[in-house]
């Protein structure tokens, strides 16, 4: 995994970015002194040469967009001061991978576009556009307001065609979005993507438009902390990348639907809150294949304001919901014009639990084994249920007040511009990051006194382990342009793989409320005995956006001999629980056998995973929970033949939906379970990677037989408890009371 900061010709790169003329005007090195925040790594959109209006007035597309490709390329953010800037065109966030106006194939996944709005007040930066805007007038054209995408690399796709597993680290953080007036062909934000990518923290005013969020990201990205108010569709991921998750959603008054779902394998909903005039469906589910379309919905409500034949889901694929309340429907789920569950109260029902069984369709002819059907079953306590729907359900007074909350950072999540905040690169800490120098001290004692350290880009190396107080909060300007990494030599901390040591460690304390967010841990070859993080906060501590990284393969075939890291990379002990947004790490290879992207051991307070993406590992598995309680991950993605989660000796574990196209070794499984007295799994459906697919030394692995593995084992004693047909592709798995 290539992460270093680019050493790249902002002078070159400017050819693609402002075009000729532009480029005979403005030097680069006369950009970066004219703009207040590029020693932070931040491009101002409002500062010369862009000159973007904060009023409103202007037309600001020009020059928001000259910004957007000029900070791209030079590794920093665009910085959105508060204020609404109208636009009447797209704004293209093309992920600087390839870019058919440089011309040239930078092969790194660090190039996105990372848009960041101004946190100084209460108050977001908000994206207008201009009423009547050219080419927004066609609800049958749609049109996008902000797009981000990727064009292939030449490999999986030609630089011609979009490739959306590519569309790597690209963000929109901070800023809200309208469509204007007379704009009904408008989507507001267009954003199907992958590892790394999210938007947060964004409202959506969508009224007299078509679309508020369209394209879903999975495989180590997803979206956050989004409302949309109006719109014919709230959220519309008729196109997603594998198990994508939204977490803190809120959906009000969509004049068709609130979401509309054909994700690649399940989408899982958490914290979402739907009220609607209409009548509804207001969730739809389309399938197209047998790994479309699954849903998984928890924590959330739904709630019609006017009485009468509503209905909640209509799906074609398989549903489950989980403490999901209801007012005002007649139906919960229905299946095209069969009702498979009816809500027959006219106040607030609690559905604790439903599930329905929907069959899926056969492989296609374009498959090896065209014809093929997976079973979709639900297991209850070791039961296989032959009903198609299973459902608990409840009358309450109404739902909790925090439901929507309790999946979201605080309102007031610290940044660079909160009160008492510390820049670690001004005095009296002085550290470089210049990728050389040892920044240990300064970064130490920032942490030591003050709450709040902020690190501008740069890659800042340390000696020994940053330790951290219980109410830490550790901000980077971005998850791939603030990096700490290790020194290797004789006074490194970091040098011995016998008794290897953290980056960071945090506090051992179950009522903290540590937060990371926005930069990268990355260990180095000269450093063999270092791993990312050890994570012991509990209580409202937040990983947000945070990269972790090894050494990639082809950068250790220059050593004699090949380092072996048989130890994780993160490991989850102690008093470790709180909130994980976006976790992914892919490396495959340099593992020994108990090398672990992430370890989950001995753990007690409620740990929470939104979007979690471990794949590729040589070693016995990808991810474990050992000896753990009360760990829920939503949305998990994964490839190769690697176990993606084994669960030992623990209870209380909940894994909502599954997406990816791994395929487990021959008479085992992708999901390991041993000895573990309570949990529960949902929609764990596959992207099939069939027989002569990959190969042994791919970073995916090869396809296999889909007749010769199995979803799930359970194993209590060293015997066999739960033993899944291989076809099996289960839409809910639960024992006892997780």
């Amino acid at each position: 995994m290539a992460h270093p900061i680019l050493r790249l010709s902002v002078c070159i790169l400017l050819v693609g970015v402002m075009g000729a003329d532009a480029r005979s005007a403005e030097d680069p090195d006369r950009v970066l002194a004219s703009q207040p925040l590029s020693s932070l790594g931040m491009i101002d959109v409002t500062a010369p040469p862009f000159g973007a209006d904060p009023t409103g007035k202007g037309d600001s597309t020009k020059a928001i967009q000259r910004a957007i490709l000029f900070a791209r390329d030079a590794q920093m953010v665009t910085y959105f001061p508060k204020g609404t800037y109208v636009v009447s065109d797209t704004l293209r966030c093309l992920h600087g991978r390839w870019d058919p106006d440089i011309g040239k194939l930078r092969n790194t996944r660090d190039l996105p576009c990372i848009l960041v709005g101004d946190r100084s007040t209460a108050e977001r930066p908000m994206i207008r556009l201009a009423d009547h805007s050219a080419g927004y007038d066609d609800p049958t054209r749609p049109k996008h307001v902000v797009r981000f995408w990727a064009f292939g690399s030449g490999r999986e796709q030609p630089t011609s065609a979009l490739q959306p597993n590519i569309n790597m680290n690209q963000m929109m953080i901070g800023i809200d979005v309208s469509v204007g007036q007379g704009n009904p062909g408008a989507v507001a934000i267009r954003h199907r993507a992958a590892q790394g990518s999210s938007i947060q923290d964004c409202t959506i005013d969508a009224r007299g438009g078509l679309t508020g969020l369209e394209g879903g990201a999975g495989s180590g990205g997803s979206h956050f902390g989004i409302t949309v108010v109006g719109g014919k569709v709230g959220i519309d991921y008729s196109e997603t990348q594998p198990a994508p998750t939204l977490a803190g959603i809120t959906l009000i008054d969509q004049e068709q639907a609130a979401i509309v779902n054909g994700s690649r394998q399940a989408l899982t909903v958490v914290g979402c809150r739907i009220e609607t005039n209409g009548h509804g469906p207001v969730i739809v589910t389309r399938q197209k294949t047998p790994h479309h379309g699954q849903l998984s919905m928890v924590d959330s409500t739904v709630d019609f304001k006017k009485p009468g034949e509503n209905v909640v889901i209509d799906a074609q694929a398989a549903v489950t919901l989980h403490d999901v309340y209801v007012r005002g429907a007649s139906t919960v789920v229905q299946s095209g014009q069969e009702t498979l569950f009816k809500a027959d109260q006219d106040g607030w029902i609690h559905v604790q639990e439903l599930a329905a069984a929907l069959p899926a369709p056969p492989l296609g002819s374009w498959t090896p084994m065209p014809g093929f059907r997976y079973e979709t079953p639900m297991i209850l306590n070791g039961n296989r249920s032959s009903s198609a729907i299973h459902a608990l359900v409840d009358s309450v007074n109404g739902p909790p007040k925090d439901l929507v909350t309790r999946h979201l950072w605080r309102s007031s999540f610290p940044s660079w511009q909160s009160p008492g905040a510390v820049n670690v690169a001004e005095l009296p800490y002085g550290a470089r990051g210049d990728g050389r120098n040892d920044d240990t001290e300064a970064i130490q004692r920032a942490v030591d006194e003050n709450r709040i350290v902020f690190l501008p880009k740069g890659v800042y190396k340390i000696s020994r382990p940053i330790r951290l107080r219980s109410d830490t909060a550790l901000i980077g300007v971005g998850r791939c342009y603030t990096w700490i990494e290790p020194l290797g030599g004789k006074r490194s901390a970091f040098v011995n793989p016998a008794d290897p040591m953290p980056l960071i460690q945090t506090a051992d304390d179950a009522q903290a409320s540590t937060t990371l967010a926005f930069f990268g841990l990355a260990t180095t070859l000269d450093a063999p005995g270092a791993y990312c993080l050890n994570w012991r906060c509990g209580g409202a501590s937040v990983y947000r956006s945070v990269n972790v990284d090894m050494p990639a393969a082809w950068k250790a075939k220059r050593l004699k001999e090949l380092p072996q890291y048989d130890f994780p990379l993160v490991r989850i002990t102690g008093n470790g629980g709180g909130s994980f947004y976006n976790f992914h790490q892919e490396s495959w290879a340099l593992h020994g056998k108990e090398y672990r992207h992430v370890l989950i051991e001995g753990t007690r307070q409620p740990l929470r995973f939104y979007q979690c993406n471990p794949e590729h590992a040589r070693s016995d598995a990808n991810m474990e929970i050992r000896s753990a309680s009360d760990v829920s991950v939503f949305g998990v993605k994964g490839e190769y033949q690697t176990p993606i989660i084994r669960m030992v000796d623990s209870d209380k574990i909940r894994i909502f939906g599954y997406g990816g196209n791994a395929s487990a070794w021959p008479r085992r499984a992708l999901f390991e379970i041993q000895d573990c007295s309570s949990y529960l799994l949902t929609n764990l459906v596959d992207s099939p990677r069939l027989q002569g697919a990959g190969s042994a030394d791919h970073f995916a692995g090869e396809g296999s037989d889909p007749r010769t593995w199995s979803m799930v084992q359970v194993m209590v004693g060293g015997k066999s408890d739960l033993q899944l047909r291989p076809a099996d592709r289960p839409v809910l798995i639960r024992r006892g009371d997780p």
